[in-house]
C-alpha cells in the first residue's frame, strides 16, 4: 500500500479530515506541518512517503525539499496567491470566484480524470497560467472570468483552476477540504488523479 503525506498548518489539518478518510481504503496516510530540509529528513521522507498533497505556503526552507522530491515523488500542491509555486508561472494567479461547481463535461483535462464524476466543487479559486507547456486538468465553465482590477483576461474554458507536468499536478482553487467536499464528487476525482499520475511510475 502506497503512503501519502499531508502538508498542512497543524492548526489546519482537521480542514482536510474527510480527504484523509477518502484516501484511506487505498492509502496510508500522514499529516505533518512541514517537510524537513536536512539530508537526514530528506532521506526518511523519501523512504517513507510516494505521494505528497502540499496545502500551505512554503517556508524558504521547504523549497529545496520540495524540488529535490519533485525528481522522484508525486506532488499535489494548492499554489497560493503570491505564493511559490513548484511551476513557473507567467503572472500572478488572478481572482476568479470564491465557489464554483465545476461540471465534468465541461472539463479539458482528460476523461480518465472525470469517470464517474459528475461536478466538482472548487472554492477561493484563481486563474493559474504556466510559463511551460502543461496539460490542463481543470478549467472555467461558461461564466468564469479571470480579473484584473475591472478587465477580463481570461474567461469560460481559458481560465484555468489546475495543471500537470508528469508527477506534479498544481491546483489554484481548494477542491481539498472539507468545505470542497460538501458538494460534488471531489473524492473521486482526486482517487482519478492520482492513479493516472501513477501510471508507469516506479518508486525506489
Amino acid at each position: 500500500m502506497l503512503s501519502v503525506l499531508i502538508v498542512a498548518s497543524s492548526d489546519e489539518w482537521h480542514r482536510y479530515k474527510q480527504l484523509e478518510e477518502c484516501l484511506l481504503n487505498e492509502y496510508h496516510v500522514q499529516f505533518a506541518d512541514k517537510l524537513g530540509s536536512s539530508l537526514k529528513e530528506l532521506t526518511e521522507l523519501e523512504a517513507s512517503f510516494d505521494i505528497f498533497f502540499y496545502f500551505k505556503i512554503p517556508e524558504t526552507s521547504e523549497i529545496s525539499a520540495i524540488s529535490r522530491l519533485l525528481k522522484s515523488k508525486i506532488l499535489i500542491f494548492h499554489v497560493r496567491k503570491d505564493g511559490y509555486s513548484p511551476i513557473q508561472l507567467k503572472n500572478e494567479l488572478l481572482p476568479v470566484a470564491s465557489r464554483v461547481l465545476l461540471k465534468a463535461t465541461a472539463m479539458r483535462g482528460k476523461l480518465e480524470y472525470f469517470r464517474g464524476v459528475d461536478e466538482i466543487l472548487a472554492l477561493n479559486a484563481f486563474h493559474i497560467e504556466p510559463k511551460e507547456p502543461c496539460e490542463v486538468i481543470l478549467n472555467g465553465i461558461r461564466d468564469s472570468k479571470a480579473m484584473l482590477g475591472d478587465i477580463i483576461l481570461r474567461a469560460g474554458k481559458n481560465v484555468i483552476f489546475a495543471i500537470r507536468k508528469n508527477n506534479i499536478a498544481i491546483f489554484s482553487a481548494d477542491i481539498f477540504s472539507n468545505e470542497a467536499f460538501a458538494e460534488g464528487q471531489n473524492c473521486k476525482f482526486i482517487h482519478n488523479l492520482m492513479t493516472e499520475m501513477l501510471v508507469g511510475v516506479e518508486f525506489y
